[in-house]
């Protein structure tokens, strides 16, 4: 076992590492960022607005000011190129959490699409637990004691199936769906 006073060194080492970490920015870069292009880079992540303030956090430690205004400039570009209806579809399809960043006047396509991407995803998730827990079920199965226990997770058996029958058909609607939005634009 280590002394005490190892580990409290090795943390008072870590320490700035970890908290750099968290920063968005280092300081060479607070001081050569092309303010315009990484608002630009932002937006096009989906970043909100507000995440101007991590940069400025960032910076703040090495006394450097953020340009806000070519920051803010860029990030209008690049969030209504993140905010299409295509790239909702994508976002919801990849199981990717929405910001609220989209600007009031193209938010409504980005969020329906999304919303659509998102039951596919969901319907995936939902279909592939359930194929484990078949899986699962089945081992039990074959490794049961008694005729008793073996009959029962049969029983279950049964019933994750007919689960699966109904989650393959929730996938193959929200497919069908978006498939509709990809094909339709």
């Amino acid at each position: 076992m280590q002394p005490r006073w190892i580990n409290l060194s090795i943390m008072v080492l870590a320490l700035p590492l970890i908290l750099s970490a968290c920063a968005t920015l280092d300081e060479s870069q607070c001081q050569t960022t092309n303010w315009r292009d990484l608002g630009q880079r932002n937006g096009q992540q989906g970043r909100a607005s507000s995440y101007v303030a991590e940069h400025e956090k960032a910076c703040a430690r090495f006394g450097i000011p953020v340009d806000n205004k070519s920051w803010r400039a860029g990030w209008e570009v690049g969030i209504r190129e993140y905010c299409t209806p295509q790239n909702g579809l994508r976002v919801g399809i990849d199981g990717k959490s929405y910001a609220q960043s989209c600007p009031a006047d193209v938010a409504p396509g980005f969020l329906g699409t999304y919303a659509i991407g998102k039951r596919v995803y969901d319907a995936k998730r939902d279909r592939d637990n359930i194929r484990r827990d078949i899986d699962t079920l089945t081992e039990s199965i074959t490794s049961a004691s008694d005729e008793s226990e073996r009959s029962n997770l049969q029983s279950q058996l049964f019933i994750k199936q007919n689960d699966l029958y109904r989650a393959q058909n929730r996938l193959t609607d929200a497919e069908r769906d978006a498939d509709r939005v990809r094909f339709s634009r």
